[in-house]
């Protein structure tokens, strides 16, 4: 080898050096950076005249597992969906509180029971009368509460879908930037690894708001679909677009997610999202909110239908306890917990006399009536068919408590879920770090290894120094 040629090879290898020390560098200052993997400087033979002249240095490269990344993101979604699930759960399973408690309906429709056992001994007493309606009160408040709980937090989810389909608009249109930026550096033939980090970061903020599908294309460009293959992204970006309601009431009709893809007609893809924060939020709007306020109107129906015309002896009396019950027909009239209440014209006589059928009272002391109600309340009986709730056989207190033991047996199904798939993304998420990620401890042993060979080029370069300075003082 002449010593030109030893000079080449010294200073090609104290380039190639210095910027795999540069690498090292960056990875051992951005390992606790969002997003941030681990980058390779690789490098290859320079042949000249067919024989191996220099080293030449290739583009900065990531170390990223694609498929492992990929589950990730899909874990995310899953994860994130139960996520807003279990929180907005947990919080009707709070107003709903347990069978036992004091403030629950549950609880009230016992007090209400007690009421008119205390009623059947003393009949005739205003005081007695006067707390059955009180009792029955607090019944129909109760319900109507519950309603409006119910209806409140399925208007916070339809709120709260604006703002997911507004980040996911953000996501998609810095990545397609960020497409076109690393599709312009991969025909330069620069290197994309930073460029690629910055677009995992909101393609995983993307898949935290819905589950997505994506692939690259051969320029390095990041295609992504809906999880049922609707192109959100290729060559460019579309856009959702979600108008929240003004008003969310029982029975009352929402608004769709849409997609604008700049030529066809605005679409609806609301059915498109099976996982993310907005698949848990559409959910809550239209499936379990709505299944929660189905079962308290049955609760509510029942209730009224059961305090409508009461069997006594041979007889039947009518009480009309509470209003407008034979129209509330579970199903064909939405929302009616939400109105229930204590007939306005009930007067405490009405208890005990009844204001109708063919039963009479025999006086003042007569308890038929409220003896009956109480039978009444420890029949088991049939109610009308609502999803989650045993209709086939109970007692309208058992009815209740199976009521309000459904949401808290739900939310702490969703709570048991949610603990499982986040320990998986856990797992996924540290082999995907173990990976991709920098580990300091490998950095700065590559480092050591690195100024090594930076000191052994450059020893090569003094020593051809000194050899020719050697040869010129002889020629001279």
């Amino acid at each position: 080898m002449s010593l030109f040629n030893a000079i080449s090879s010294a200073r090609s290898g104290l380039i190639a050096t210095q910027s795999a020390i540069d690498v090292a560098s960056r990875n051992i200052a951005n390992a606790s950076v969002e997003g941030y993997t681990r980058k390779v400087q690789t490098n290859s033979t320079r042949v000249i005249d067919g024989r191996a002249g220099a080293v030449k240095v290739e583009e900065v490269t990531r170390n990223v597992n694609a498929q492992l990344q990929r589950d990730v993101r899909e874990q995310t979604s899953v994860v994130e969906k139960l996520t807003i699930i279990e929180d907005f759960l947990s919080r009707l399973e709070l107003d709903f509180g347990r069978p036992e408690d004091n403030s629950s309906v549950s609880s009230k429709i016992t007090e209400l029971k007690k009421a008119f056992q205390a009623l059947a001994t003393n009949p005739d007493q205003s005081t007695a009368q006067n707390d059955v309606i009180r009792a029955a009160e607090e019944v129909a408040l109760a319900l109507n509460g519950l309603s409006s709980s119910i209806q409140a937090l399925r208007a916070e989810a339809d709120q709260r879908i604006a703002d997911s389909v507004e980040i996911v608009n953000e996501a998609l249109q810095n990545i397609e930037s960020l497409n076109n930026e690393i599709g312009a550096r991969k025909t330069l033939g620069e290197s994309t690894a930073d460029l690629e980090d910055q677009r995992d970061v909101w393609i995983q903020k993307l898949s935290e708001q819905m589950d997505i599908k994506s692939f690259e294309r051969p320029d390095g460009r990041i295609a992504i679909l809906t999880g049922d293959s609707q192109f959100l992204l290729d060559q460019e970006a579309v856009t959702l677009t979600f108008t929240a309601s003004n008003v969310v009431a029982a029975g009352s009709a929402v608004n769709d997610v849409l997609l604008d893809n700049g030529f066809l007609t605005p679409f609806a893809v609301t059915s498109s999202f099976s996982g993310g924060t907005l698949s848990g939020l559409v959910e809550i709007r239209d499936t379990l909110m709505p299944r929660a306020q189905d079962q308290l109107d049955s609760l509510a129906f029942e209730l009224a239908q059961q305090f409508d015309a009461l069997t006594v002896g041979a007889t039947t009396a009518d009480l009309d306890l509470f209003t407008d019950a034979a129209d509330a027909i579970p199903g064909a009239s939405a929302g009616f917990s939400a109105v229930i209440q204590v007939r306005s014209t009930l007067v405490g006589a009405d208890l005990r006399d009844g204001i109708g059928g063919t039963f009479t009272s025999s006086g003042a002391s007569d308890s038929s009536l409220p003896l009956a109600i109480i039978n009444m309340f420890d029949t088991k009986q049939a109610y009308v068919a609502v999803t989650g709730l045993n209709t086939t056989s109970s007692t309208l207190e058992e009815f209740s408590a199976e009521f309000i033991s459904y949401q808290a047996n739900q939310a702490a199904d969703y709570d048991s879920q949610l603990n499982f798939q986040d320990q998986v993304r856990g797992l996924l998420e540290e082999r995907l770090n173990d990976e991709s990620g920098v580990n300091l401890d490998e950095e700065l042993a590559s480092l050591i290894q690195l100024e090594a060979a930076f000191a052994a080029s450059a020893r090569v370069l003094s020593s051809v120094q000194q050899a020719l300075d050697e040869l010129l003082s002889v020629v001279r």
